[in-house]
């Protein structure tokens, strides 16, 4: 979500992975309920790390599920996911299924893009680029394609786009350090 935001102008991340809201709010309903969270620090440029912390791991968990709601709200909307309950040992719970066909079409579109050598979209750029650095792809794309989409990211590594890809990964590997941390200092005895 703050990727999303960051390419729609309504944040920024500067070098110290510190959070700088623009005056753009966003039209997105998820991204609306961080921005407002964000807001309400009341502080000009808040640390990454604080906003994670806050929301995943703060005395109360209403934050992260009014979030996760309104996401899994505008994913069933947009028909990319359904919920189906299930009874399982302890009562009845909550099953994502993801819809396959729109998933495949989605990397179609990616590789298409890419590898038919069109005009790329900042977002195909910022997707394949995060999911190449995370290995994702290495099981999506043969030997070939491979190639072929690095040669292309290659050619965008002086652009502009580059540079939000750069602070996009930061700051993923940023959410994840955190999260780790925690998760692991969550689980120690005292």
């Amino acid at each position: 979500m703050i990727i999303e935001m960051m390419l729609d102008g309504n944040l920024e991340i500067n070098d110290k992975d510190k959070v700088i809201l623009c005056d753009k709010m966003p039209t997105i309903n998820y991204n609306k309920k961080l921005y407002e969270i964000i807001k309400d620090m009341k502080k000009d440029k808040v640390p990454l790390k604080i906003i994670l912390r806050s929301i995943c791991f703060g005395f109360s968990t209403k934050n992260l599920k009014s979030i996760v709601n309104l996401l899994k709200e505008s994913m069933i909307e947009n028909e990319l996911i359904a919920l189906e309950t299930k009874k399982g040992l302890i009562g009845y719970k909550e099953v994502i299924n993801i819809d396959e066909n729109k998933f495949k079409n989605t990397i179609e579109e990616i590789k298409s893009e890419f590898l038919e050598k069109r005009n790329l979209t900042e977002e195909s750029i910022l997707l394949a680029s995060l999911l190449n650095s995370n290995k994702f792809l290495k099981n999506i794309f043969n030997k070939y394609e491979k190639e072929e989409l690095n040669k292309r990211l290659e050619e965008i590594k002086d652009t502009e786009i580059a540079e939000k890809v750069k602070v996009a990964q930061t700051t993923i590997n940023t959410m994840n350090a955190i999260i780790a941390t925690m998760m692991v200092n969550s689980t120690r005895t005292v």
